[in-house]
């Protein structure tokens, strides 16, 4: 099986590898004494069992040797080796080693390239002269190396991998440029596979077609292999995006050396530096602390992409921003997100009232869902509850929306919501849930601010929308919108108030950076707690990323994005039944965040806060 249909991955090795690693040291006429008793440092790389790689090092107080560096045949040239070293040399600095060695005959270029330096083995420390290997095993030309980790911290920054953080979409996308350019890396994903987050609603087919959730990069390097790309108009499921895309770029030669499945980023720092350093902070590699099959372990790089999404870290039901009282208690029938209900979740709803929360996308996938379900199945009853009762946005452009599949959505959630098959409930803000024997009784406020009470209720789906997981960078100095926790200068260009997916102004890497240098983030991530992102929007900020780490600034800072038109300004009003009067509808829209076109109360924002207002550059919003 060639190397682009497997999945690598990279783990210490144990006792039972050693006869695979004897073997392949062997095939590569490479020196097998002192090896197994040095076991346990030895870094493999295996794809379905089979061993692709190794590498190791010899401890010696606070210096270490490298050896056995070997690919399977077939194998090289792939960034296997790189990879391998990498966890290595990292190792060696989470372990405050101060200097690595190595004895190499063939790849004295291939170790200057990582930062070794020519040395005399006659200055090698004492303690390393107990290796087998400086005693005769390797070859007297053999060439001696060294590699000061005390001298990397504050200047090797520049010869490590940039590191990407989350292998969705976009994760990957910045991938797919990376290698465009020739830039190493490094992709760590959460997941055992890629795309972890499309494939939760995977049964859900997307409004927006191929067109816009097929990168362009990805596409060039996937062609390259034979592979042929869907039909662009087309309306790909969710799960579609990661098995015809996501995966077979995940699997190709220059990537899979360096995707880390199953590492989970905890925390990201500065090595020698905590928050409050700053005098030659930016010199300073980052470092990734991550979480990989139980075992802590720490990486570098030069720079940081973070693309984590926000899809698991769900709002909660509680109006507040914080989960409602007995929330927690209630956690057996309440679903966040999009539940697969004609599909795997049918027996959770079928027979059963389900209420359904929240006013986008999501909330109108699962409400239509069950409407079906209800007309197959006696005895399925749905409602549906928004907090705010101006639901022109919810309903969409219809018509006037440039992805009609999003224009029909909204034309049959309306349709629904006119239609009486499910009770619909305005203006709810929801503050408690209650068990009543196995149903429960959801409890809020009116908008008014009467007191409302929902009782009988079998289950809820929570589609009120994601934040972003903020603890990551808490060592690092960052700067966001105090309202949506996007970057600060992105905030003003996606105000939910204002804006909705197609009257988003296009940006890049100025507007995804940070006061900390070297950090951005893309993706939905970099929306915070807006609900305004395509995939497309994305792809863009990915390459103006990398340009700018590239260091082509003209490319960066040009724009490559044209976004589809909703048809809906951010705040129009539509008169939903028992919603209030248009006098009082617009009450509520300014006490959201104002019009469109009009910048949030003063009484809202702080007097530094920039005002929240239509760019001439936003040509949708306001017609």
């Amino acid at each position: 099986m060639s190397l682009n249909t497997k999945t690598i991955s990279l783990r210490q090795a144990t006792p039972a590898d050693w006869p695979a690693v004897a073997a392949l040291l062997r095939s590569h006429q490479l020196p097998i004494d002192g090896a197994q008793d040095h076991l346990s440092t030895f870094v493999l790389a295996l794809s379905q069992g089979e061993l692709l790689g190794c590498a190791g090092a010899e401890v010696y107080g606070e210096h270490a040797l490298l050896r056995s560096v070997a690919v399977a045949p077939g194998q090289q040239k792939q960034g296997l080796g790189r990879a391998m070293l990498s966890l290595l040399i990292d190792e060696a600095r989470r372990r405050n080693l101060s200097r690595l060695f190595v004895l190499t005959l063939t790849a004295r270029e291939y170790f200057s390239a990582l930062g070794f330096q020519a040395a005399a083995v006659q200055e090698a420390p004492d303690a390393l002269k107990a290796s087998a290997l400086l005693q005769g095993a390797c070859p007297a030309e053999a060439h001696f190396m060294s590699l000061s980790l005390l001298a990397a911290e504050a200047t090797a920054a520049e010869d490590l991998p940039i590191a990407v953080l989350g292998a969705g979409p976009v994760g990957l996308a910045a991938v797919a440029k990376l290698i465009a350019r020739g830039l190493p890396f490094v992709a760590l994903e959460a997941a055992p596979q890629v795309g972890a987050h499309l494939l939760d609603y995977g049964h859900v087919r997307l409004f927006s077609s191929w067109r816009y959730n097929l990168d362009a990069d990805m596409a060039r390097q996937l062609a390259a292999t034979g592979w042929q790309p869907p039909d662009a108009e087309a309306l790909p499921l969710a799960a579609e995006v990661v098995e015809q895309v996501l995966q077979p770029f995940a699997e190709l030669p220059a990537v899979a050396p360096g995707l880390m499945l199953n590492t989970r980023v905890r925390a990201i720092s500065r090595a020698g530096f905590d928050k409050v350093k700053s005098a030659g902070r930016a010199q300073a590699p980052f470092i990734i602390r991550a979480e990989q099959k139980g075992r802590v372990i720490e990486l570098r790089a030069r720079a940081v992409i973070d693309a984590t999404g926000t899809w698991g870290q769900p709002n909660p039901l509680g109006a507040s921003g914080l989960p409602a009282l007995g929330e927690a208690e209630a956690a057996a029938q309440v679903f966040y997100g999009i539940p697969d209900i004609l599909g795997r979740e049918r027996a959770r709803y079928a027979g059963r009232k389900t209420l359904v929360v929240g006013a986008g996308h999501s909330a109108a996938n699962a409400l239509l869902a069950l409407a079906e379900l209800a007309q197959q199945e006696p005895g399925t009853r749905l409602a549906w509850a928004v907090r705010s009762p101006v639901l022109k946005r919810v309903f969409g452009g219809g018509d006037a929306d440039a992805l009609p599949a999003r224009g029909q959505l909204g034309q049959a959630l309306r349709s629904l919501q006119s239609s009486g098959a499910m009770e619909f409930i305005a203006g709810l803000r929801i503050n408690e849930l209650r068990r009543v024997g196995h149903q429960l009784s959801v409890l809020g406020q009116g908008a008014n601010g009467e007191p409302l009470q929902f009782d009988g209720i079998d289950q809820i789906i929570c589609a009120t929308g994601q934040r972003p997981d903020l603890s990551l960078s808490s060592e690092l100095s960052v700067k966001l919108d105090p309202w949506l926790e996007s970057t600060e200068a992105l905030g003003p260009l996606i105000d939910p108030n204002l804006h909705s997916c197609g009257t988003v102004r296009p940006h890049g890497h100025r507007e995804l950076a940070h006061p900390e240098p070297g950090l951005y983030t893309v993706g939905v991530k970099s929306c915070g707690r807006a609900p305004t992102f395509l995939m497309a929007t994305g792809f863009e900020q990915a390459r103006s990323v990398v340009a700018a780490l590239a260091g082509d600034l003209a490319a960066a800072d040009r724009v490559e994005l044209d976004l589809p038109e909703t048809g809906v300004c951010g705040s129009e009003s539509f008169e939903a039944p028992g919603s209030p009067a248009p006098a009082a509808a617009e009450a509520v829209a300014a006490a959201a965040g104002g019009s469109c076109c009009g910048p949030r109360p003063v009484a809202q924002a702080p007097a530094s806060a920039p005002a929240r207002s239509c760019s001439p550059k936003q040509t949708s919003c306001c017609g």
